[in-house]
């Protein structure tokens, strides 16, 4: 698990290790300077993160509170929060307003298919990292309209079952998946050979068996292992 978190967070890497980031601009370190008023882990440029939006925040704990103060800030790219359990809609609906938001890293999510729906306005979201959350099969419905996606962890939900594989396999440029601990079989499985630019697939703690995992990568050109 750890290792397929690393590369959720390392969407762009390739880039930051080409270029170190510029001193950040006047817009950059308000919204810098505003993160750490708001008790920001850390608050830092992101080279790896679009011109536009390279600022990063780290919160040990984040509300609406803090969501709806971060959307003022147009140069935040990415949005990390350990425990992102007192957020509701409105706080995500709020950061629709940020037109480059590239990750959002929720480690412990409580989100719910009203809050997933909300945050599937974030039209430029490519690592969406949301375990512990209580979306259901239905509530992956929403899913469609990110289809920029590159990373999904939607891991530690036994609501998540093989009939929401459905909503999951039409993300096609997804690279990384996280279903450690949901509900899916070997029926669920299947129906992710539509991924075929997958490059990590976790779904350990699952029903899907050993012998289905070890024969999903054979007709997946980029997959070298299921890890189970």
């Amino acid at each position: 698990m750890r290792l397929a978190f690393t590369l959720l967070l390392g969407i762009g890497l390739a880039s930051a290790l080409a270029a170190q980031p510029d001193d950040p601009t006047p817009d950059e370190q308000a919204a810098i300077t505003a993160a750490k008023l708001l008790k920001a882990k850390t608050a830092a440029i992101d080279a790896g993160l679009p011109k536009d939006a390279r600022v990063s925040v780290k919160f040990v704990a984040a509300t609406d509170a803090t969501l709806l103060a971060l959307a003022k800030h147009p140069s935040v790219g990415s949005i990390q929060a350990l425990d992102a359990t007192a957020c509701t809609a409105k706080g995500f609906t709020a950061l629709q307003a940020l037109p480059n938001l590239r990750r959002l890293v929720l480690n412990k999510s409580g989100v719910d298919d009203k809050e997933l729906a909300a945050i599937a306005g974030f039209a430029q979201l490519r690592a969406l990292v949301i375990p512990e959350s209580a979306v259901t099969d239905a509530g992956l419905a929403s899913l469609a309209k990110l289809t920029r996606l590159v990373a999904l962890d939607i891991s530690d939900n036994p609501k998540i079952s093989d009939k929401g594989m459905v909503h999951v396999k039409a993300l096609e440029r997804l690279e990384v998946l996280l279903l450690t601990k949901t509900a899916i079989t070997d029926k669920g499985l299947l129906e992710l050979k539509a991924l075929d630019g997958l490059r990590t697939l976790n779904v350990a703690g699952t029903k899907v068996t050993a012998a289905a995992a070890e024969a999903f990568p054979d007709d997946m050109p980029n997959l070298r292992v299921v890890r189970r």
